[in-house]
């Protein structure tokens, strides 16, 4: 009985660490917050291992318009807001945001109508 109570131990840490995202993984996602608006808030999430400086920057029509960089936390979701002046988000504007750290590029793309 010890013994099959020791499996199914040994079992499920196994299985808990599987299904840990972070546990000997190292990847970030970047998305709009409400992609079918015409809001431009974006998130950050790291889950790179550590605290990572990530850098970006958002472009319309191709001109960029900003760029900053922001320092996440390993783990943690950053939500960005960027402010952009209302006559330079005209209609039919392509949205370029651009996220990277160290050799990595995220680019996620927004039309606003």
């Amino acid at each position: 009985m010890l013994l099959l109570f020791t499996s199914f131990s040994a079992l499920f840490a196994i299985e808990a660490k599987n299904h840990d995202p972070d546990y000997k993984k190292s990847w970030s996602v970047v998305y709009f917050e409400n992609p079918q608006g015409d809001s431009l808030d974006f998130a950050i999430e790291n889950h790179q291992g550590e605290k990572t400086n990530y850098k970006y920057k958002l472009a319309l029509d191709g001109k960029e318009e900003m760029k900053t960089e922001v320092e996440i936390e390993q783990g943690a979701q950053q939500r960005i807001a960027p402010v952009i002046e209302n006559k330079k988000l005209d209609k039919s504007k392509k949205v370029e945001i651009v996220v990277s750290f160290e050799d990595m590029e995220y680019r996620i793309y927004k039309t606003i109508q």
